[in-house]
């Protein structure tokens, strides 16, 4: 006999099984199973653990299961609305063992006039008007982006007899409504922590469960990243990270400023990655290159280049010296040719600085252990150009891939002062007995606005 809720629905973990015709993990059945039974379900996960998924079989459940339905579904762009949740939809419609009938559509699936599924983009709160159904499922995808004006819409739209409210998202943000439900309004959620050290691919130490985060993805990240870090907190083992004091910039931040812009590419050489940022840029904007070096060693040279405000590529080289590194410098120019190029002098950088200047480039060697430019405030250079970088990234200024490393770094920044009051970045000495690598991409990307636009060639 079919297993049925209270309501007299049926229960959406046979739902999945025997109309969809699909496995779903422990942590899937807990948030598919709490739907039945509370009004609101909050869940934050670390990436890859198939919280989509669950989101997408709730809404198919839901609509089907009850009549007359209306099932709304949000996330913080249209983008991530269509191309995330809806194509999960669209393939398990396609899949399903039972046909589930209606019109489907790209973002709106139609079993009668007042019984229906549709996604809507968080930009506005008025798209949240009009919606009364006796049986209403809210379903808001990456939670942590929403505006708090868009979930004052929701909640005035949950007045239905039976309205049910379901929040996934990563643990990325220190202040709003999705990291309140699991804090100051816990009292009014069902809360669920997934995290990847539950996958069964992790626990098994091989693939049980296709397209779950594995145990070396897991151990990649905390390489990477660090167990201390703030994005392996919330990417891996979805926890809020404690924003301390001293961080520089703010997660959240980071995350906006990598939204959506960005696909990942590994060049042939193995010596050699790439990152590009894959997004359309204004032609006159300024094109300022950036190189941080390093010799040998773990550390990476990193050759960075911005196009206004937005990171285009990043270029980073293992175990090369300074000659064969200032052929891929001139080889970088020669394809962009940059109005501005900066490099680090400090050490073995000073001769990529001399070789470029004898081939006739006119590059800028730039010490970041200097003086800084109000040094009152700052301690030195660096200090300076990394807070100039949290403003930028605060004020949403500023475009970057989503490259892990590169967020990993800017996310494990730390500050301190002086004792005369000036504010000290972290050394990297320091960084290194926290078991943290070189921050060597988040020094170019520091090195690529170090200063403000000034529209000079370099070019004769």
């Amino acid at each position: 006999m079919p297993e049925t809720s209270a309501s007299g629905s049926l229960e959406p973990l046979h739902f999945a099984r025997e109309i969809l015709n699909v496995q779903l993990w422990s942590k899937q059945e807990e948030v598919l199973s709490a739907l039945t039974d509370n009004r609101r379900v909050a869940v934050k996960s670390g990436n890859g653990l198939g919280k989509g998924f669950s989101a997408a079989v709730a809404v198919l459940w839901f609509l089907y299961c009850h009549d007359p339905a209306v099932v709304l579904s949000t996330a913080p762009t249209f983008r991530q609305v269509r191309h995330i949740l809806w194509r999960q939809i669209h393939r398990l419609y396609r899949n399903s063992k039972t046909p589930l009938g209606g019109k489907m559509l790209e973002t709106r699936w139609e079993l009668a006039d007042d019984r229906y599924a549709i996604g809507l983009s968080a930009d506005t709160a008025d798209q949240f008007q009009g919606f009364h159904s006796d049986n209403l499922l809210i379903v808001v995808d990456e939670a942590e982006g929403v505006s708090d004006e868009i979930y004052e819409a929701i909640e005035s739209v949950m007045t239905s007899a039976l309205p049910r409210l379901l929040l996934i998202g990563n643990p990325t943000t220190v202040s709003g409504a999705f990291r309140r439900a699991f804090y100051q309004e816990r009292r009014l959620y069902y809360t669920i922590t997934i995290s990847a050290l539950d996958s069964p691919n992790v626990i098994a130490g091989t693939t049980v469960v296709p397209g779950l985060a594995t145990a070396e993805w897991v151990e990649e990240r905390r390489e990477t990243w660090g167990e201390d870090n703030p994005i392996y907190l919330a990417r891996v083992l979805g926890e809020f990270p404690d924003q301390a004091e001293d961080t520089l910039i703010k997660l959240s931040d980071i995350e906006a400023a990598a939204l959506g812009a960005s696909t990942e590419r590994a060049a042939p050489d193995s010596a050699v990655e790439s990152t590009d940022a894959g997004t359309v840029t204004d032609a006159d904007d300024e094109v300022v290159l950036a190189v941080d070096v390093a010799r040998f060693g773990s550390d990476s040279s990193v050759i960075l280049r911005r196009r206004g405000t937005r990171v285009e590529k990043i270029q980073t080289y293992h175990k090369m010296d300074t000659m064969e590194l200032t052929g891929w410098v001139v080889a970088a120019i020669q394809e962009c040719r940059p109005d501005r190029m900066y490099i680090d002098e400090i050490g073995v950088g000073a001769g990529v600085v001399d070789r470029l200047r004898e081939m006739g480039y006119g590059v800028r060697g730039i010490n970041v252990a200097k003086r800084a430019g109000h040094d009152e405030l700052f301690a030195n250079r660096r200090a300076e150009g990394f807070w100039h970088l949290r403003e930028l990234f605060a004020t949403g200024r500023i475009a970057i891939p989503s490259d892990n490393q590169l967020m990993g770094e800017l996310a494990a920044l730390r500050y301190s002062y002086d004792s005369q009051g000036r504010l000290l970045m972290e050394s990297k000495d320091s960084m290194r007995q926290r078991g943290l690598p070189s921050p060597d991409k988040a020094d170019a990307l520091m090195l690529a606005f170090l200063e403000p636009a000034q529209r000079v060639k370099l070019w004769i």
